[in-house]
């Protein structure tokens, strides 16, 4: 089946941090060659192609892309409102992150999110806009368009999270989801939960998230259910011998609703704590299943 072939989308994340009235960027990166909803399946799933909103199935931040989206065990940062809101029980308040994803054409993608306190739990508020830029309107017999309209996609979150104890954290964002089609119009309501949990061996880290459960995006009183994905991760971090080395391995066994089950892999190695070299895996691809990047720590720029 063939979806969207996209041929290396570059994706720019950033994670900034408000202290004290002072703005500091903590985290820049780039993944190149990833492709999480696009390319040419391998298998064909009998469900394939039934859902709608698959914006929702693009990677958000350039660390999550690189290593190929196994990021629902790590998401410690303020894009875990897009991966696993129980994340963000790791994440400074006051942080805000900012991605912009160019593909090819006018085909881009913005998002953001901010964590915030109140008692007891860690909030989080994010937006992601897809925009598909201006495409030429037709009639069925017209040999010449009638104007140009501007098809896009919007979802608007709300997330918070709770330490249950020290080492178990859950977390939920409701989500409101506006998708455009020139004159047509269409809106649902979305819910992602999760859980994140430290395990008994020292590094190791587990999670499980159940992502875009909620209502169906309603055309002409025709229902189309949104990309709902449920997922198990884990990941393992170890500091290496040799000072401020790092090694990080994650791994995702996915279920999604509209495709057969697969997984992905990431790897992340980082050197005297300065640069971090990223590579990753997504089964059931036939183009562009690897990924990769970097990123850097420099006066908390990584």
């Amino acid at each position: 089946m063939n979806i969207i072939k996209i041929i290396t989308p570059k994706i720019m994340a950033h994670a900034i941090k408000f202290t004290g009235g002072r703005l500091t960027i903590v985290r820049l990166g780039l993944a190149l060659g990833l492709l999480v909803s696009a390319g040419e399946s391998r298998a064909v799933s009998a469900d394939a192609g039934t859902t709608s909103l698959n914006f929702l199935k693009v990677a958000v931040g350039a660390r999550a892309a690189a290593l190929g989206g196994a990021f629902s065990a790590i998401s410690e940062d303020a894009s875990a409102c897009f991966w696993n809101p129980a994340g963000l029980t790791s994440t400074p308040p006051n942080e805000l992150f900012f991605m912009q994803n160019r593909w090819i054409a006018d085909i881009s993608q913005s998002a953001a999110s901010f964590t915030f306190d109140v008692p007891r739990v860690r909030m989080g508020v994010s937006m992601n806009y897809f925009g598909m830029g201006d495409l030429e309107r037709r009639g069925t017999n017209s040999v010449l368009p009638d104007g140009v309209f501007t098809p896009f996609d919007l979802a608007l979150g709300v997330s918070a999270a709770y330490q249950i104890n020290p080492d178990l954290s859950a977390g939920v964002t409701a989500r409101y989801v506006h998708e455009s089609l020139d004159s047509e119009t269409a809106e649902a309501t979305l819910f992602d939960i999760g859980i994140r949990s430290r395990t008994m061996i020292p590094g190791l880290t587990a999670a499980f998230t159940v992502r875009n459960l909620g209502t169906e995006l309603k055309y002409e009183s025709k229902g189309y259910p949104a990309p709902r994905l449920v997922s198990l991760g884990a990941a393992y971090h170890r500091l290496l011998p040799w000072k401020g080395s790092s090694m990080l391995v994650c791994a995702e066994l996915e279920s999604p609703n509209d495709n057969d089950a697969r997984i992905a892999l990431g790897a992340e190695y980082g050197f005297r704590e300065f640069i971090y070299g990223r590579l990753g895996y997504r089964s059931g691809l036939a183009y562009e299943a690897f990924s990769y990047g970097f990123g850097i720590n420099y006066l908390k720029l990584r």
